[in-house]
């Protein structure tokens, strides 16, 4: 009997992890012992509920209905309790235990998809939310916290600031951060994002100076790109007010470096010098 206990008790857990929209972006931080207890707690969670449910449903069994003036029975657990001793699986002072087992471990197990979908329904509802698309957008801004990165990306994806990533490779992007790469049960989001390129450039090999070379504004609209969150070697936040004056200043001093160039000195004439 003990094992009616504990199969819907871990099932019933996993199943939350897996169908439960935030337990499962947030599964790829369990490993290991804790991730059996992450299954223990919330597959306990499911058996207690069960548990009252089932006791409830059994007492409003033993009550009599009348439908029309004719009594109908209810008594389910009864009946169950008499097949299961003709089945010889219980006897008549345990029979009831069994039926009771039984139902709550079923009941334990169907509760996470009641669980998953109610939350989805509710969390939609409450914020609003028309499609699937948005809402698991909106929970992925829940776990992108920990690491100055994913605040980053987090500050772009939600308030659309422009943000300047530079790639191992020197190549340097800025854009709008528009997705996140969602999490599966082993990895987490530190993977990929989706990025609406604005300007595009590269460093250069010596200075490490940015020099942009391709303006996404100026032709049709930009396809998104997937970077590849590994690769980045720095990342920062994008102004263009300030982009614009330090390109204005750099060409000032470029072109005041050229006016004041000074001609190199001719070669005089020795016997002339001294003459």
């Amino acid at each position: 009997m003990g094992l009616l206990i504990v199969v819907p008790l871990l099932v019933s857990g996993y199943l939350v992890c897996i169908l439960h929209p935030f337990f499962y972006y947030r599964l790829h931080r369990f490993e290991g012992q804790l991730l059996y207890l992450q299954v223990a707690r919330l597959g306990m969670a499911c058996l207690i509920a069960a548990a009252l449910v089932s006791a409830a449903l059994m007492v409003l069994s033993k009550q009599e209905v009348y439908i029309l003036g004719h009594a109908v029975a209810t008594d389910y657990s009864g009946y169950l309790g008499r097949l299961l001793v003709k089945l010889d699986v219980a006897n008549a002072n345990n029979a009831t235990l069994w039926v009771f087992s039984l139902q709550v471990g079923i009941t334990a197990m169907a509760i996470p998809f009641a669980w998953a979908r109610f939350y989805v329904h509710a969390k939609k509802k409450s914020l609003k939310l028309r499609t699937d698309a948005e809402f698991h957008a909106l929970l992925l801004l829940g776990i992108l916290q920990g690491t100055p990165l994913r605040g980053l990306l987090r500050e772009s994806f939600e308030q659309y600031t422009p943000c300047m990533f530079s790639l191992s490779d020197r190549k340097v992007y800025v854009g709008i951060v528009i997705l996140v790469g969602a999490p599966t049960e082993s990895a987490g989001i530190d993977h990929t994002f989706t990025l609406i390129p604005l300007l595009s450039g590269y460093r250069d090999k010596d200075t490490l100076e940015v020099t942009v070379n391709t303006h996404y504004a100026n032709g049709n609209i930009p396809r998104p790109i997937i970077l590849v969150q590994a690769n980045i070697v720095s990342a920062t936040r994008f102004d263009f007010a300030t982009w614009n004056t330090f390109q204005s200043r750099k060409n000032r001093k470029a072109r005041h470096r050229q006016f004041y160039q000074h001609r190199p000195a001719r070669q005089a004439n020795v016997a002339l010098a001294c003459a």
